[in-house]
Order: C-alpha cells, then sequence, then structure tokens
C-alpha cells in the first residue's frame, strides 16, 4: 500500500476486514472516534442541497447515506454484505444502491451534482483512477467531498493521530465485537484499518491528487475536535467565450 493505491492482493484483504467488521461497524466506529463519526457525517451530508443528485462512493452499512436528503441518490458499493446490511435503514424511493469499485462508476459523463466519499478513499486500489471517475460523473460546477480520518502533516497532532490509530483502535475494536466473532476472524481487520491509515500519506496528498485530476478551488478543513478531515474540490465550469 502506498498514497497512490494498493495491489490486488492487498484490496481484497480490506474488503475480507470490513465485511468481517460489517455487523459491529457501527459500535466499533463510536467507540474509536469518541462518539463523533455521526456529528462528522451529519456536517458533511449537509453540502448536500434537496434538489442535487448525489453518489456516494464506498457506501458500506449506509450510515453516511442515510443522512443525505437529496432527492436522487447514488450509492456505490463493493461489498454485498455491507450493501445488504444498509437496506435496512435507507429510502428505496431516493436511494438506489449499485455494486461496485470508484475507479469504475456506472453513471454516465456529468450526470450528478455532488460526490461524496466518506471514511473509504483511503481503500481504493487506484487513487488516480477514482478521482478520475469522480471528475468524469460531475456536472460542471459540481462538488467532490473526500472525508478521512485525520493525517496532519508531522508534528504534535500527526504524533497523538498516529498513536490513537496504533495503539487504541485494536484494543478499543476488541472491545466492542463479541469474542465469539473474534474467533472466526484470521486476522484483526482493524489491524488492516491500520495499515490504510499508515499508507495513504497526508491530506496533501488528496489535495494533489484532486488538483491534478483538474478540480479547482481544493482546499482541507478539520472536522469537530480534528479528528477527521473533509477534503472538497469543484469541478471547472466551461467557459461560455
Amino acid at each position: 500500500m502506498d498514497p497512490e493505491g494498493m495491489s490486488d492482493r492487498e484490496w481484497h484483504q480490506v474488503m475480507g476486514a470490513m465485511d468481517d467488521v460489517g455487523p459491529y461497524y457501527e459500535r466499533v466506529n463510536w467507540l474509536i472516534t469518541f462518539g463523533m463519526v455521526d456529528r462528522w457525517r451529519k456536517r458533511v451530508a449537509s453540502f448536500a442541497g434537496p434538489d442535487d443528485v448525489v453518489l456516494e462512493i464506498g457506501s458500506g452499512p449506509g450510515n453516511f447515506t442515510k443522512h443525505l436528503r437529496s432527492k436522487t441518490v447514488f450509492a456505490l458499493e463493493p461489498s454485498s454484505e455491507l450493501s445488504d446490511i444498509s437496506k435496512k435503514i435507507l429510502d428505496p424511493e431516493r436511494v438506489m444502491l449499485f455494486k461496485g469499485v470508484g475507479e469504475k462508476i456506472p453513471l454516465a459523463d456529468s450526470s450528478v451534482d455532488k460526490v461524496f466519499c466518506v471514511f473509504s478513499f483511503r481503500d481504493f486500489f487506484d487513487r488516480k483512477a477514482g478521482a478520475d471517475e469522480m471528475i468524469r460523473v460531475l456536472r460542471d460546477g459540481g462538488e467532490v467531498f473526500i472525508v478521512d480520518m485525520a493525517k496532519p502533516p508531522p508534528g504534535p497532532l500527526a504524533k497523538m493521530l498516529e498513536l490513537h490509530v496504533r495503539h487504541m483502535v485494536p484494543p478499543l475494536t476488541r472491545l466492542a465485537v463479541p469474542s465469539v466473532a473474534r474467533e472466526r476472524w484470521s486476522r484483526d481487520p482493524y489491524r488492516t484499518f491500520v495499515d490504510t491509515y499508515e499508507a495513504y500519506g497526508s491530506t496533501k496528498v488528496y489535495e494533489d491528487l484532486l488538483e491534478r485530476t483538474g478540480f479547482d478551488d481544493v482546499s482541507t478543513e478539520y472536522l469537530e475536535l480534528r479528528g477527521a478531515t473533509m477534503t472538497r474540490g469543484k469541478k471547472p465550469r466551461k467557459s461560455t467565450c
């Protein structure tokens, strides 16, 4: 794994880890973020208007998707198991579930107003291909929002977050997941989470990638308590001159 993506073997390992933790996903996320994860999701979801056509990439069990109030939501998820969990909480009148990956989005060019990728972009096997697909499906002036665990430049905050991910996330996971479920794991799936966190570089990597892809107005802001970041950018409008 590195800031550009991961191998096919590594990606399938990540997907297996997500399936393993699926039934306990929200309980674990609540613990490792000290209850902040849903506040972050709600803040990010507020950027989608009611008339927007929205794509979420890596929708998982639907915990971010459920906060979107847009008229049309496309939810793209590679894991059938996680997607099945999401069906219990999502409105089928507004939300259309698709199985697939962000590197090959099954939507037409210029077909959505907003793209959201919430705690899943670091799991892409080819992040540049994923960014290319995001700008392809966005309409002119449309926006992308990438949310991930904070990965600031080297310094005290970076060190504190690294210690949390390395040394607190795995034991908190064991606290949240029943022992009978953990006994079925061949590898602690949250060790895989640690691997992806360490591999993706920093939020500057995300900014540079979006700019190279052609997005304008690229910026990153910390969400509440500085435990997560939101990187956003706009697809340029075509000149009418």
